[in-house]
């Protein structure tokens, strides 16, 4: 079981029709030394591209586009966030 997971939440908690994604924190817990996490994409329609950053001035940067739906392992970033081009859902997880 994750000790923290979130889904790329959109303001309007619309997935559908393309959307950028609000941010998600990594490192959820401070203390934590944990250095990778879990990605589940479901893609219905279109492609989901994972975007991150290591700090709130850096720009985004896409470390992957996914074209089918998967549950992949990630290393943690400060900042994630997803653009998907049409209809997905996407979550993120930590475990200690």
């Amino acid at each position: 079981m994750a000790n923290y997971a979130s889904k790329f939440a959109t303001s309007d908690n619309a997935y559908t029709g393309g959307y950028t994604s609000l941010e998600v924190l990594g490192n959820y817990n401070d203390d934590s030394k944990i250095g990778r996490g879990i990605v589940q994409i479901h893609i219905t329609a279109g492609t989901v591209d994972l975007q991150a950053k290591i700090t709130a001035a850096a720009p985004w940067t896409t470390i992957k586009t996914y074209t089918e739906s998967t549950i992949e392992e990630v290393v943690i970033a400060p900042y994630f966030r997803v653009v998907a081009s049409d209809s997905a859902e996407c979550f993120y997880a930590e475990n200690s």
